[in-house]
Parts: C-alpha cells; structure tokens; sequence
C-alpha cells in the first residue's frame, strides 16, 4: 500500500501538492474558524447570532487571508488573489448564514450550531480558494449589460469569441441569473451565487468595470479593452469580432441552445406544418414598444406592412402553401391578418419570447424590422432572414440572406441617416 501511494504520487506530483495544501488549509482554517468561533461567543453575549457570527466572520477574514495567501498556497497578495478571495467568500459567507439560519430553525443550539455550518462549508471553500490560488491566473471576464435578451445574446457571442482565442475565462451575468433559458444557464459559474458576487465587488470598487462604447475602433483598440485587466467586467453593446464570431458560431450555438421543454413546445407547435413538403414557414416578427422612438419611428410599422411583406412572400413560392408564423412584443390583431390573407395558414404562439425565438428559428424564413430577436432567430439553423428597412417596399427571394451576411450588417441598419 505504502509504494502504491509513493507511486500514485510520482506519477501525480500535482495530487501530492493538493495534500499538502490540504493540510496547510486545514491548519489555517482550525486558526481561523477559531477566532471566527470565539468572537461568536464573545459578541453574542451582546446581540444575536446571525449578528455576531457576521462580526465573527469578518475579524476571522483577515487572518485567513493573510494565512491563506502566505502559508496554505505560498503566494503573495496580489489585487487578483485578493478580489478572488473576497468574490470567494461572499459566496462562502452566504451560503453560511443561510445554513446558520437553517440550523437554528431545525433547533440546534446557538453555540452547536456555527459548528456544524462550518462542517459543511469548509471544504467547499477549499475548492473556491484552490480555484483562486492555483487556476485563476487566467484572464476573466464578467460580460454585463442592461437591454434586451437577444442583444445580450450577440454581445456575449463577440466577446466569448474573443476569449476563445485569447484562452480567456469568460461568464455572462445577465445569463446566470436573468433569461434562465438556455444552455449556458447550466454552465459552471453561470448561477444567482456568481452574479451576486460579481455585483458586490464591483459595487465596492473592488473589481474594474470597463465600458466599451467604440463601434469603430480597431482590433489594438479592442484587445485592449478587454486585456485591461486580469479580473474585471466588461459591459458595452459595440464591441465587433466577425471573424472569430464565424469561427465558433457551432459553440455560440450550442451556449444558447434552448432548454429542451422550449424545443419540444416549438416542434409541438409547427409540426402540424412540416409534414406537408408544400408548405413553406416564414416567421414574422413584430417588433414596436420602443421603436416608436429609435431613429426617429424609422422601424415603426403597422401591421399592414406586415401584410403586405407576407403578401409578397407568398406571390414569389410558385404554388407552395405559406404557414405564416407571426410573433410579436404587442397585441396582435390577428383577425385583421387573417381577413387581409385568406389563403394563408396563420400561427399565433402568443408565448414568452424564448418560446417565440425557438419557433421562429425553425422556420424556413424570417421577415421582421432591423431587430437583434430576428437575428438570433436566424443563428440556429442559418435561417435566411429579410429586415423591412422601409414600408411597402418590394423585395425578392434574393433579398433574403444567411446570419453571418446580416451579423455583419447589422450596426449599418441603426446608423441615423
């Protein structure tokens, strides 16, 4: 047994070193769960425990950084270890006073009670710090920004494409704890605990935020951008990678590939349509609320635009069958379509706009207004997509092109004339 394990340790100095810093950690963490414990006790002769074992928590959190960069790693504080240690234990502190809380509601006792918590929370705290210490030496990036889910969408694809080929770390905020889905969603570090944390620090001005707002600028300009800082989040709508977007659009594809209870409601849906091969799906998405306002109501159409775009859609299919499938982020007079164009088959789905996004991405073509949704929509299956630049105007299978041609138009379409 004993030259089993001198040779499982050879053959993994890596495993030996983990033991080490096992033990160090354990010896750094009795020290400092010590002095977390004693100033429990001492402070709740004053107040009650969810108090005193934050004050606790805070007096023991200095010892146990400077223990934990110096004797459980062997490292020296740095602004990156000691943004991580603190990301760390926001998310440590958390889950402690919730089990805290926990157990004092089941009725442990106030003085067993911080014991048992830190039963349960001490290892995982091993593997937060470990990440820290060792493996954080990366390049990270927070992708953040306010705004709709689909520009989200095509914001974090240029910048994950980025950090692809610069072997960055790189995590959506908006997708770890807001538009719940998507694949991404059930990624490591896309959680409320990640989001929470990021927040904070960068709330305390612990972490850099670097905003980006240069829809010109040139590639040193960008890389330095998103290179500013080892650890930091980055927010803005106009960062552009084209090139490497096309070059891992299969894993961005895969990132937002929807939740399978979303692809089994959009194939229950259009199935009734697919099985005959004369019918052709065209999407049409409605897009208005704010673009009354953007460039001026530029985008802003009624629904007989939207008619009279199906209606020149069904003239070019040489007798196929057209199964208009109409989303929309309003009301929708749906007997006014249907009066307007009696020999088309009209699907409303009247559903979140997930649901509506993964419908329109299995049609055969997508017709809508200048808008990031019928963009994404196009992205899954490369569904050739048409923006109604201007009302009524006429138009052509030909005028129908894949994602990537209109990714790389998009920003022209926004550009005030």
């Amino acid at each position: 047994m004993k030259k089993w394990i001198e040779r499982y340790f050879q053959e993994h100095p890596e495993r030996l070193a983990d033991f080490w810093r096992l033990v160090r950690f354990g010896i750094t963490g009795g020290v400092s769960s010590l002095i977390h414990y004693c100033t429990y006790c001492v402070v709740l002769m004053w107040t009650g425990a969810a108090r005193a074992f934050t004050i606790g928590y805070l007096v023991g959190l200095v010892c146990n950084y400077f223990l934990t960069t110096f004797f459980t790693f062997q490292r020296h504080p740095s602004r990156g270890n000691a943004l991580g240690f603190i990301g760390s234990h926001i998310i440590n502190y958390t889950l402690e006073i919730l089990l805290l809380e926990l157990f004092l509601w089941v009725g442990f006792g106030e003085l067993i009670a911080p014991i048992a918590v830190m039963v349960i929370v001490v290892p995982i705290n091993f593997l937060l710090l470990r990440y820290v210490f060792i493996h954080a030496k990366k390049h990270i990036l927070f992708v953040h920004d306010k705004g709709q889910m689909c520009n989200n969408i095509i914001q974090y694809g240029h910048v994950y494409s980025w950090a692809r080929e610069h072997k960055a770390c790189v995590f959506s905020l908006r997708f770890a704890y807001k538009y719940r889905h998507f694949h991404i969603c059930r990624t490591a570090g896309h959680n409320i605990f990640t989001h929470a944390a990021v927040k904070a620090l960068t709330k305390l001005h612990l972490m850099p935020v670097v905003e980006f707002r240069n829809l010109n600028a040139s590639e040193e300009e960008k890389d330095e951008a998103l290179n500013r800082y080892p650890i930091m989040m980055f927010t803005g709508w106009e960062i552009r990678f084209f090139d490497l977007f096309e070059k891992y659009l299969s894993d961005i594809r895969r990132l937002f590939a929807f939740y399978d209870s979303i692809e089994q409601q959009a194939t229950q849906l259009l199935a009734p349509y697919r099985q005959d091969d004369d019918n052709v799906l065209l999407g049409v998405h409605i897009r208005r609320g704010d673009y009354n306002r953007l460039l001026g109501g530029k985008y802003f159409y009624q629904d007989d635009v939207f008619i009279d775009a199906i209606r020149q859609f069904q003239a070019l299919q040489a007798g196929r069958h057209v199964v208009a499938v109409v989303c929309g982020n309003v009301h929708l007079n749906k007997r006014a379509f249907c009066q307007a164009l009696p020999d088309v088959t009209f699907v409303f789905p009247d559903s979140a706009p997930a649901d509506d996004l993964c419908a329109l991405s299995h049609c055969g073509y997508l017709v809508g207004p200048p808008s990031s949704y019928s963009l994404v929509a196009s992205m899954y299956h490369d569904v050739p997509l048409h923006f109604i630049t201007e009302a009524h105007q006429a138009f052509t299978l030909e005028d129908f092109h894949p994602f990537l041609h209109q990714l790389r138009q998009f920003d022209n379409y926004f550009i005030a004339s």
